[in-house]
Formats: C-alpha cells, sequence, structure tokens
C-alpha cells in the first residue's frame, strides 16, 4: 500500500502547518506581526490536492475497474452490483535503526451500479500508523469514507463525497514535547477531471476543522477549501477568504 504512505506523509504536512500557524498565533506578543495567512492557506489547498491524487484520483490505485475486463481475450475480472471488496493490509518500513513506520489497516470496497453496469464504488478505510524517526515518535489513527461515482469511463472524471476522521499524536525527541491534533474534512460535491495530467478539481468543496494541543498549548482551526476548475481554489477560515492557485 504504497499509496497509504504516501497519504499518511501528505497528512502529517497539513498538521504541521495547523500546528505551526497556531504555535505562531499563540505566541506572538510583538505589536509588529507578519501576516503568513496566504502562505498557510496556499499550503492547505495544495497538500490536500496532493493527498487526493495519491489516492481517489489517481489513476493506477483508484482500486476497483468501473467494468468487467477482458485480457488476450479472457475475463479478468467480473464486478457485481453490491459486491462487498475487502483488502486488510499489514506494512512495516524500517531504515536501519533510525526509522521504523508500521501501517495496520483495512479497505472495504462496495460496488455500486447504473442499472446492471458498475460505475463506481463507496470506499471505507480504517488504519492505525505508528513509529519513529530521527526527530519523533508518532501514533497516528485515520477513518475515511467515500463514495466515487464515475462520469467518464475508467474514472477519468468523477464525483466524489464523503469524509475523513483523524487523530495525530506525536512526540518530539529533541525536547520531549507532545502534540495532538484531531482531524476532520467533509468532501462535498467534488468532481475531479483526471483524464489529464495534473488532474484537476473543477468543483466542489473540502470543509476541514483541526483543534488540540502543541507543547501545552490549545489551538482551534476551521475554513473550507472552495474549488474552481483551472487549478484554482479559494480557501476561507479566520474570517479571511484567499484566491489560491494549485500547482
Amino acid at each position: 500500500m504504497i499509496t497509504k504512505f504516501r497519504s499518511i506523509a501528505v497528512i502529517a504536512l497539513l498538521a504541521t502547518a495547523v500546528l505551526s500557524y497556531s504555535s505562531c498565533q499563540k505566541d506572538n506578543k510583538t505589536t509588529t506581526t507578519k501576516d503568513n495567512s496566504l502562505a498557510i492557506a496556499t499550503q492547505i489547498a495544495t497538500n490536500f490536492y496532493k493527498s487526493i491524487g495519491n489516492t481517489i484520483a489517481s489513476q493506477t490505485t483508484t482500486g476497483l475497474p468501473t467494468t468487467t475486463g477482458v485480457r488476450n481475450g479472457k475475463k479478468v475480472n467480473d464486478l457485481t452490483c453490491g459486491e462487498l471488496i475487502e483488502v486488510p493490509y499489514n506494512n512495516v518500513y524500517t531504515k536501519g535503526d533510525s526509522v521504523k513506520d508500521v501501517m495496520i489497516g483495512t479497505n472495504k470496497y462496495v460496488v455500486s451500479c447504473d442499472g446492471t453496469q458498475p460505475n463506481g464504488y463507496t470506499y471505507a478505510g480504517s488504519y492505525v500508523n505508528t513509529g519513529f524517526s530521527p526527530y519523533s515518535t508518532y501514533d497516528n489513527s485515520v477513518d475515511e469514507y467515500y463514495t466515487l461515482k464515475a462520469l467518464l469511463p475508467g474514472f477519468a472524471k468523477m464525483q466524489v463525497d464523503g469524509n475523513q476522521v483523524s487523530v495525530y499524536k506525536f512526540t518530539t525527541k529533541k525536547d520531549g514535547e507532545y502534540m495532538e491534533q484531531h482531524n476532520s474534512y467533509a468532501l462535498s460535491g467534488l468532481t475531479i477531471d483526471a483524464s489529464s495530467r495534473p488532474f484537476d478539481i473543477t468543483a466542489g468543496t473540502a470543509t476541514f476543522s483541526s483543534n488540540g494541543t502543541n507543547a501545552g498549548r490549545n489551538f482551534s482551526y476551521n475554513g473550507t477549501i472552495t474549488f474552481l476548475g483551472n487549478h484554482k481554489a479559494k480557501v476561507a477560515f479566520d474570517g479571511k477568504v484567499f484566491d489560491i492557485e494549485i500547482l
């Protein structure tokens, strides 16, 4: 499950962005402040886009074919409406004695149909990710639920709705600081055009909420990403709205 390892890394970047931003907001006591809101908004939209690209918008890891496949004149799969496909996994990555990453979870797919023709699926995923690096130890858990409907064959264009809930816990090795972050993401009407690369999110919203503690300081962070197509989006948080170009 290479996709899951990439996804967790991308989400961790977003977690770091949120924690860094909240820390600056809490600690800045000077009269002159630098507003990093635009940079944070850009990072949020870009990292979310990358996480989608590594999972449901990936041409190689969307999980299921949309129709029966034939190879060399022989049928190689035959999806049926309502079929449940469950894929458990247990992955361990190590790099010497300094890095260890363990990912344990299950992906479940239920095939959906238009009449008798498979045209999408619902996806439910749950995993726990634990490990350590030279800089920190971590214990993360993620639950995801999405519905995907193919708007063009092979998921070249699709509509995605659903949600993700996650908890991230980090302890730094340098100073022993503890960070805990609870996140929720709600995807509504995302239209993803994956017919060319880089793919484009042409419509829909992703509402996000993040709260927790960072080295003993509480934070709460809420906003919405509205996708406009042509790799552009609007990101709203803290009463501000930013026009973002997603590269």
